[in-house]
């Protein structure tokens, strides 16, 4: 592993701990606090709400059968990205009358397979219409609720894995009649809208290091795939020099 490799996963480590850190405890590190209640949440400024999930948002359903949405998105790396829908690559369903249209604001869970995957973000939010799998749930937050405040809280809880512990069934999945009982904390409106764009500015100047990094490490990789080449094809020369040369 190069040097930047390692920073770059301290960076996210960094990321997510700063989601976390100030969705759950705020901007204020003078306020009164007090017990949430919540295991994995500790404590909470003391004017804050606990609430279940229910409490904050709904089941955002409205099936493709009769709308033939063609935009067609996928949930990847804790992202809601577009894909090709006329891709032959990957395994794509001949009709997508099954799938539902998800809108700007909703937030997407993939909550089945829990039990076999410890890995992947579960949690996206939708910048756009378009259509997703309805093996997937997706929400609505209330009036009151940003929906932004409202993804970085449940991205906190995914990358706590809080998810696995509430599945069950072979496949260890979970639905909204389970999810829905999931405490949760919600600040004051105008403080939600502190903590987004506070999160944003952060991830902002964070994810622009990690693109440096990255692009670091794209060119040490190609650097040493070519160094590779170059001696196994004899271009660079390694042989010892003979005894009496010069090196």
């Amino acid at each position: 592993m190069f040097p930047q490799e390692r920073e770059r996963e301290l960076f996210d480590s960094l990321k997510q701990s700063e989601i976390a850190n100030v969705v759950t405890k705020g901007l204020n590190p003078n306020v009164r606090m007090k017990d949430s209640g919540i295991p994995w949440i500790g404590m909470i400024p003391e004017h804050w709400e606990t609430r279940t999930l229910s409490q904050m948002a709904r089941v955002h359903f409205i099936s493709n059968k009769n709308v033939h949405h063609q935009n067609l998105l996928s949930l990847s790396y804790g992202k809601i990205v577009c894909k090709d829908i006329n891709t032959t690559e990957g395994l794509l369903p001949a009709s997508f009358d099954n799938y539902q249209i998800v809108e700007d604001g909703n937030i997407v869970l993939r909550l089945t397979d829990l039990q076999n995957d410890h890995k992947s973000l579960r949690v996206g939010l939708s910048t756009q219409e378009g259509i997703i799998t309805s093996a997937y749930l997706a929400i609505e937050a209330f009036t009151g609720i940003l929906p932004k405040y409202l993804y970085f809280l449940l991205h906190s809880i995914d990358v706590k894995k809080v998810f696995y512990s509430m599945g069950n069934g072979l496949r260890q999945s979970l639905n909204w009649t389970e999810l829905r009982k999931l405490k949760c904390i919600v600040p004051p409106i105008l403080e939600q809208q502190a903590i987004v764009d506070y999160i944003e500015a952060k991830l902002s100047k964070i994810d622009s290091c990690m693109a440096d990094l990255q692009a670091e490490i794209d060119y040490l990789k190609e650097f040493k795939q070519r160094l590779i080449s170059d001696v196994v094809t004899g271009q660079i020369c390694v042989a010892e020099p003979q005894k009496g040369e010069q090196r």
